[in-house]
Order: C-alpha cells, then structure tokens, then sequence
C-alpha cells in the first residue's frame, strides 16, 4: 500500500490561521444571548415608550411556580379598550384594584422594573452557568492544546488535519477524505481478538455501524481505506486497509482517549495517549518500545494538527494520520 504521503521538509513558517472553532462557539453564545434579551428588550419597550392606560383587575390566580396570573380589562389613554391577561401583578394585594398601566408588544403591564426584573434574571442563570462551564472546560482543555498544537505547527513537517482531509504549514494540499458508499472492492474484513468492552448506553444501531472513507492525494491517488467500526458493546475501532483492500493496520481504542495500534497479526505496534492527563484534546503515538514518533493536538474544534518524525515506521507514521482523523472527526 503506499504510504500516506511525507510531509514537506522545512519551510518559511505559514500565516497564522484563526481557527473556526472560535466563530463557531461565539455565533452560538450571541445567538443565546440574544433569544435570552427579547424579552427584556420587549418589556424595556412597554415601560419606557408603551401606550399608557388605566387598568381594571377583576380577578388573579396565585402560581407556585412562576408568575401570578391575572385578568381583567383596560383602557388606553386615546379611548381604546381590551380585556384579558394583565401582567406583573400580585394575585395576593391587587385582585379589584384599578391602576396604571403600560401596553406594549406583549399586553398590558403594571409598575415596572420593581417586579419585572427577577424573570429575566432567572432566565439568564442558565446562560451564566453554560457559559462559566464552557470556561473551564476550554482553559481545563482546549487552550492547553492549542497551545501544543500552535508549538507543533511552528516545527518542520506539521500537517493541519482539517475535515476534509489534510494540509501543509504552508497551505498546500497533501491528502484528501472521500466518504465510499461501501466496501471498497477486495475488501477483506479483518477481526482480531481482544476489543474492549464499552460502557454506556449508546444510540447505535443493533448490529452497530461502519462506514468506510477512502484517504487520496492531491492527485486523487488511493493511498489507504478507513473502515470504522462502532458497536453498542465494545470500543471502536478503525481498520486501516490498503487500496486493494488487504488489511494493513487496526487502530483500536482501548477507552475514550486511548488506542493500540496492532499489525494484521495482531502485534501490537504502537500506542496512542494524550500528551499528559491535563492535555485530553491532544495524542502522542509511540512505537513498542515506547518512544515518541508522532504527536497531535487540537487546534479548535475543526482542526487538528499532527506532526510526524522523520525517522517514525511507515505504519505507525499512517496510524499518526489516521489517529487524527479519528480524534478530529468524532467517528465513533
């Protein structure tokens, strides 16, 4: 099978690229952020520009859990009149009173931002606590290994695995991802003893999953066939196959964050691990003896970056490749 292709030798270092990770994240929390403020933007309206009005309250319904409901009829100061919900009431002191009103998008509305504030308020908590959760997680993950991937991308040879395949420092193209619609022709199914058994309920089919993905290179020549295998009782695997379809490699993962890579025989060639326990976004391959060969890190949530060592085996230098591809894509 030939190999995936050697990175470039040294090169004058790249443009800094923003990851698109970041965009992502913050188009996610302005899209919250504003679905949270249209109700404090509609009641800001009606308190400060709604037309104003006298109501009449014939009759409120304590709630337990959320605000009093109550109903009656108002007038508004250029004669018009309407009779249903009137909001930001007291069932308990204000059952038959008549008072002022503001009428807004929403209905009329009593006092002002002496009772209204605490709906918004208690709205927004939930935005409070994702957003200082993502914080944590990001410091606590994801910028320790970017920082890793930022001092792998500055080093000769660095490749950025991105979703639809690969790229140099430099920009230019070094493989592709094409998704098969099935077994490539020749294929020969590969099944070793051993797998590890899974934990949790997951939503997987019966008999499991397993799509294939054909790596090219900028040539759109075959250079290897991923078959990924995910089944609800054991952790998955990836058989990495040659264009013929003959088995080369199988990259296993023993649990969330860890793998062993074994040959056809079941030998066990290398293994995959984070960098350290505080890096889980981030793999280092070693070969059987334990020396690094390879190490990857995620660079945002769309992009990985792998850089490989010159003197690494052909097979483990793939399973690096392969590796985050896996880690990047979530295929499991």
């Amino acid at each position: 099978m030939p190999s995936s292709p050697a990175p470039a030798g040294p090169s004058a270092p790249a443009p800094r690229r923003t990851s698109r990770g970041r965009p992502v994240l913050a188009g996610i929390a302005v899209a919250a952020f504003c679905a949270w403020a249209v109700y404090p933007a509609i009641l800001a309206y009606t308190f400060a520009a709604g037309e104003k009005g006298t109501a009449t309250v014939a009759e409120c319904e304590a709630v337990r859990r959320g605000p009093d409901v109550c109903r009656g009829t108002w007038r508004t100061g250029g004669g018009r009149t309407g009779e249903g919900e009137i909001y930001n009431l007291d069932a308990r002191a204000e059952g038959g009173r008549t008072l002022p009103v503001r009428i807004g998008p929403l209905g009329p509305y009593a006092h002002g931002w002496d009772r209204a504030w605490t709906t918004p308020v208690l709205s927004g908590m939930p935005l409070v606590v994702l957003g200082s959760l993502f914080a944590l997680i990001y410091r606590g993950a994801f910028r320790p290994a970017r920082r890793l991937a930022d001092e792998l991308l500055a080093a000769p040879g660095a490749l950025v695995v991105s979703d639809g395949g690969t790229r140099r420092a430099d920009g230019s193209p070094h493989t592709f991802v094409r998704s098969l619609p099935e077994a490539p022709p020749g294929h020969r199914r590969l099944d070793l003893p051993g797998r590890a058994a899974r934990h949790g309920d997951l939503d997987l089919p019966k008999d499991g999953r397993t799509f294939f993905v054909s790596l090219v290179d900028a040539d759109e020549r075959p250079l290897m066939v991923l078959e990924h295998r995910s089944e609800k009782r054991f952790e998955p695997e990836t058989v990495v196959l040659d264009p013929s379809g003959a088995p080369r490699l199988l990259v296993r993962r023993t649990d969330g964050v860890r793998f062993r890579i074994l040959d056809p025989a079941g030998t066990e060639l290398g293994t995959a691990r984070p960098a350290e326990e505080a890096r889980v976004n981030s793999l280092e391959v070693r070969d059987a003896d334990g020396r690094t060969v390879a190490e990857a890190a995620g660079r945002g949530l769309m992009r990985w970056v792998v850089r490989i060592e010159d003197d690494a085996p052909e097979p483990l230098r793939d399973a690096a490749l392969v590796l985050a591809h896996i880690r990047l894509r979530a295929a499991y």
